[in-house]
C-alpha cells in the first residue's frame, strides 16, 4: 500500500467518524425514553433483541463445543 492511498483511507476514516458521531448526538437528543408514545414498542423490540441474541449465541456456543468432541473411528 502507497502513503497516498493510506492518507485517503485515514481521511475518509476520520471524516466518517466525525460525521457518525455528529448524527448520533443530534438522534441521542430525540430517543430519550419515555418521551414519545412508541417508547413501550421500543422496549419490547428491544428485549425481543436481547433474547435472539442470547439463543444465538448459546446455539453457536454449543456448536463450537460439540465439534472439539468428535472423536475419529
Amino acid at each position: 500500500m502507497n502513503k497516498r492511498k493510506a492518507m485517503i483511507g485515514w481521511l475518509v476514516y476520520t471524516g466518517g467518524t466525525t460525521i457518525a458521531k455528529r448524527m448520533l448526538k443530534s438522534k441521542a437528543k430525540a430517543a430519550v425514553p419515555g418521551t414519545k408514545a412508541g417508547s413501550r414498542r421500543r422496549k419490547f423490540a428491544a428485549i425481543l433483541a436481547g433474547v435472539g441474541a442470547a439463543i444465538g449465541a448459546l446455539l453457536f456456543w454449543r456448536s463450537r463445543s460439540s465439534s472439539n468432541d468428535y472423536t475419529p473411528s
